[in-house]
């Protein structure tokens, strides 16, 4: 009697093979819920790589022709903008790097500036002096609402065409990293050549980011600027985004500059004893 009872009780063969059915089909569904979500993590992870990396490529091109082409007067040099000043000497200007040439001629081997009494009176100097008290080394908000105005078309276009971001979070990407690069430079650059920090009057402060001072980042990026001052300006254009000098053949090791650092000196310290 018992038996009979509990074989009535068991479930019928069909009812046991949907139930088993809708758990199969549970379990497939959660899975592919989980693969879902992974998947759309990891788009999530490579979209912010990408937009990441597209921002620092562009950054470390604009860098590199502003700092080449026009602060070391550069394109003055090619032949088909001596042909546009002859051609319309009204219209296309004369350009003079906005002091970064007399900064290359005031930095020493060792990144501080010269006081010796020549340096003092000369007309290069004086520019300088009148300039700022950062002796052009600092990114003014002005000079940082430049490079902002000179990316934004490069910017736009590969965000909301490429990409497919809307103009607002393109925006909200880019300005926020226009920042960041200025904070960089403004920790870095006037600090590396002896000079008062940038207060937020001028620039993006460099208070923001003094404590990386000492880092193997800002290491790695004084030894990169370090060498294209004793490059005389030839080489590792690149200053808070070092990439394109490896692009275009420009990158000069630190070895290398250091090596060249010590035959200057040496060179120098010859001729002191000579002309002793």
């Amino acid at each position: 009697m018992i038996a009979s009872h509990m074989f009535a009780l068991k479930p019928a063969p069909a009812l046991s093979a949907r139930r088993h059915e809708k758990a199969v089909g549970r379990t497939a569904i959660r899975k592919s819920i989980r693969v879902s979500a992974m998947s759309t993590e990891l788009v999530q992870v490579g979209e912010a790589a990408a937009a990441a990396a597209s921002m620092y490529f562009m950054m470390s091109y604009n860098e590199y022709i502003t700092h080449r082409y026009y602060q070391h007067d550069e394109v003055q040099k090619l032949q088909t903008y001596k042909d546009l000043r002859q051609q319309y000497p009204d219209t296309v200007p004369q350009l003079d790097g906005g002091g970064h040439v007399e900064h290359h001629a005031e930095t020493l081997d060792d990144m501080l500036l010269r006081t010796d009494d020549r340096w003092l009176a000369s007309q290069a100097c004086a520019r300088l002096d009148a300039k700022d008290p950062w002796r052009g080394t600092a990114f003014s908000w002005e000079v940082t609402a430049m490079m902002t105005a000179q990316m934004a078309p490069q910017v736009y276009p590969w965000y909301m065409l490429a990409m497919g971001w809307n103009f607002t979070d393109t925006t909200l990407f880019f300005l926020p990293a226009m920042l960041l690069h200025a904070l960089i430079w403004n920790a870095l650059h006037p600090n590396m050549h002896g000079l008062d920090d940038v207060p937020a009057s001028v620039g993006a402060p460099s208070w923001v980011l003094s404590g990386l001072r000492g880092s193997a980042y800002f290491d790695w990026l004084y030894d990169n600027h370090a060498g294209h001052h004793v490059s005389g300006g030839k080489t590792n254009y690149n200053v808070a985004c070092p990439l394109f000098d490896h692009i275009v053949g420009t990158f000069q090791t630190k070895e290398s500059w250091e090596d060249l650092k010590a035959n200057k000196a040496a060179v120098k310290a010859q001729k002191v004893v000579i002309e002793a």
